[in-house]
């Protein structure tokens, strides 16, 4: 028999054991998972919100359940451009509404004369006046819509006037309109969600940022992606608390798999102490019982990755996120679903394996 013959035949003597055992780690591995894609979206979010236009960063309110909840006066735009190291300043309303099939559909309100609105390239048809859109034509493709189609927006429609490029994914996945407009669908005249800032050539962003922190009280200006939590405070109450019990469940795990393979070790004494008189050494009564123990961890990581990548589309789909927000699974998600399973295998496994080892052949056979 081969030695992975031999731990799935072990495994396989108490299968409601080791099922419950391989559930409770899967579970801590599936919190694992899900708390780590979340924080990759809400990293790629707002790397993309962030830089709007090619900002350098970008200015929220503070302490907002989400980026879409931000508020700023208009007016705080001009004040920011007349400050030291600020080159140009871009004011952005992002109105998230329903549009055809899309519950969540993104809508840019931008002023044609701030940067972020000039750096838009139109592929098809032309630049928007009046009351007009552009389209993304990610969003063209989705919603099936081109040059001179209505655009439904907050109970009113927009014609579009082009289709428009600009590398950032969600603009090119929504639509354009002018500010003034999408300030009237939002009912929040004179306020914008953010405002981009690029710097002037020679200065760091993040000094500049720091300092506008300074003048302005109120306002967080985000200079990097993992930033995000300081302004996304549902995102960070999420994040926090999961932590908090993925730690517990690290703990309860070990405890589980310990207690699994303790029982194992005990009901299998006479066995190892036959093991032991035919010559296994005591490292090769170890690596058994760790084999084990890794074993039930890996595939409680097989089970746990798929419950972890639905319970975060779970969370960011019932609204405990932003609708922004989409869970990545990347492979640094996947390390550390990686390294909690093998912690709690080798963590379970310590008290079993020393149990084990410590047995003598004479003890072990007398052992009723």
């Amino acid at each position: 028999m081969t030695w992975a013959g031999l731990v799935w035949k072990n495994l396989l003597r108490r299968p409601a054991r080791t099922g419950l055992t391989i559930t409770g780690v899967a579970l801590g591995v599936a919190l694992i998972v899900a708390l780590l894609s979340i924080t990759e979206g809400v990293r790629t979010t707002a790397s993309e919100i962030l830089h709007v236009g090619r900002a350098d960063f970008g200015i929220f309110q503070g302490g907002v359940s989400d980026f879409t909840r931000s508020l700023l006066p208009e007016s705080l735009a001009g004040q920011v451009a007349a400050e030291d190291g600020v080159e140009e300043t871009s004011r952005v309303y992002l109105f998230v509404t329903p549009v055809g099939p899309e519950e969540s559909f993104l809508v840019f309100g931008l002023d044609p004369a701030d940067f972020a609105a000039r750096r838009l390239v139109v592929v098809e048809g032309r630049a928007a006046t009046g009351a007009e859109a552009t389209l993304g034509t990610r969003a063209a493709e989705l919603l099936g819509l081109g040059v001179g189609d209505p655009l439904p927006v907050g109970g009113r429609t927009v014609p579009i006037a082009g289709l428009h490029q600009s590398g950032n994914d969600f603009i090119d996945a929504g639509a354009v309109l002018p500010l003034p407009l999408v300030q009237e669908l939002a009912q929040r005249p004179d306020e914008v969600t953010s405002i981009g800032v690029t710097v002037e050539p020679g200065r760091r962003p993040q000094d500049v940022a720091a300092a506008l922190e300074r003048r302005f009280p109120g306002v967080t200006a985000i200079t990097e992606p993992g930033q995000a939590v300081r302004v996304d405070t549902s995102s960070r109450l999420i994040l926090d608390a999961g932590w908090v019990v993925a730690v517990l469940a690290l703990i309860v795990g070990g405890i589980g798999v310990t207690n699994t393979m303790a029982m194992s070790v005990f009901e299998r004494f006479r066995e190892i102490g036959i093991l032991r008189a035919v010559g296994w050494p005591t490292r090769r009564i170890a690596g058994l019982i760790v084999s084990e123990a890794l074993a039930i961890c890996l595939l409680a990581l097989v089970v746990g990755v798929g419950l972890g990548v639905l319970a975060a589309h779970l969370f960011t789909a019932s609204g405990s996120l932003s609708t922004l927000i989409e869970p990545r699974l990347t492979g640094s998600v996947l390390a550390w679903g990686l390294a909690f399973a093998l912690g709690v295998g080798l963590l379970g496994a310590a008290y079993p394996t020393w149990r084990a080892i410590r047995l003598t052949p004479v003890r072990a056979l007398q052992h009723e």
